[in-house]
């Protein structure tokens, strides 16, 4: 079938088969309609073609970056099945980072649903909507449409959720024993909450402004969840399945607010200047090592053990939680409990520990036989 010779109201109704195969979610379907609807109307009598669908994106150019964005994702769909593509069009959304939310803020939220003046009745379920979605990492739709036949055990099962996709949530036994005692006289298909997804989001809200937050809504606590996990040392493949994302680079966003290697950088550089301090007063400086004395027990026996030796067996010892330097050269070196040791330093250690080591054993010369 030749496209280009059939009228715009025709194309609209052909595409709109192929996007309802495609598209899910309702929302999304929803919304890409009303665009198609907006450009089809731009265009009037005229066909569509590269040059008029930028001049009908450019509208739009006020609009938050990932919103022009999305718009231009609607349309790229439409123009490459219509066969004139526009590739070309690049939007750049600039990265940014996910609120980090302090845990005094969920603890003021929760404190804030007791001072309910009507509806007392509805504390229970108000606070246990908070504590669900911030130790599920739920949406905010799946959360609202979640079921009692849904919920088993210690842990609960997203139905449907983005993407159409089915989920296994484990939850810890105090959330768990919560859950159920909350729906033990509700139906299997009832929903949990009662609430819509678009009223449940107006909940959060109305208790975050009680508890004196700002711009705090229902993803804001799936953050919170997403970072307390990462923090916790869980891999970032779990988190990827818990949180339901389809793309990994979608959950390494919080690797950037929970990175403990930003912070021992930031730390390492506090230990330089601190020992840049001391080198330029009247303190002859240290290496930057604490606890040079600490050495374990019969790590260092005898008076012959310097400052730099003793130091560098307290970094051996497993208690140390160190990383055993490898024969030939340092390969990785971790603190745990000792500040970070620039490499000249640890060099200098490796230098000082086989020098050690070798006048502690010296190699027998040998004779002819």
């Amino acid at each position: 079938m030749a496209l280009r010779n059939l009228p715009n109201a025709e194309l609209t109704r052909l595409y709109d088969s192929e996007l309802v195969l495609k598209l899910r979610n309702p929302k999304n379907l929803r919304d890409t309609r009303t665009i198609l609807s907006h450009f089809m109307g731009y265009l009037g009598a005229y066909p569509p073609s590269p040059e008029l669908a930028k001049s009908f994106l450019a509208q739009y150019a006020d609009r938050k970056p990932r919103t022009l964005y999305r718009y231009t994702q609607m349309l790229r769909g439409f123009m490459k099945w219509y066969g004139e593509p526009i590739d070309d069009v690049k939007i750049k959304v600039p990265k940014t980072l996910p609120d980090y939310t302090e845990e005094g803020d969920i603890e003021k939220l929760l404190a804030a649903i007791p001072n309910k003046r009507s509806r007392k009745d509805l504390i229970e379920r108000d606070q246990l909507l908070v504590v669900l979605g911030w130790r599920s990492g739920l949406r905010r739709g799946e959360l609202a449409n979640l079921r009692p036949r849904d919920i088993h055990g210690d842990s609960l099962i997203v139905r449907g959720g983005k993407g159409k996709k089915d989920r296994l949530i484990p939850l810890t036994q105090d959330v768990a024993a919560r859950l159920h005692d909350f729906i033990k006289d509700k139906g299997p298909d009832e929903r949990v909450f009662g609430l819509s997804p678009e009223s449940l989001g107006m909940k959060v809200k109305q208790i975050a402004v009680k508890a004196g937050l700002s711009d705090f809504h229902t993803h804001t606590l799936r953050h919170k969840f997403a970072t307390d996990v990462l923090e916790s040392g869980t891999n970032l493949k779990v988190l990827q399945s818990l949180l339901g994302h389809e793309n990994l680079n979608t959950t390494e966003v919080y690797l950037s607010l929970t990175d403990r290697n930003l912070y021992a950088a930031v730390r390492r550089l506090d230990a330089h200047n601190n020992r840049a301090t001391k080198g330029n007063g009247q303190e002859k400086p240290d290496s930057g090592i604490q606890n040079v004395h600490a050495v374990p027990s019969g790590a260092a026996s005898g008076s012959n053990s310097d400052p730099w030796t003793a130091a560098l067996r307290v970094m051996l010892d497993p208690a140390n939680h160190c990383q055993a330097l490898k024969p030939g050269g340092v390969e990785e070196l971790q603190l745990a409990s000792l500040p970070i040791v620039d490499k000249a330093t640890v060099n200098r250690l490796q230098e000082l520990f086989e020098s050690d080591t070798r006048r502690r054993n010296p190699r027998k010369k040998d004779h002819p036989t």
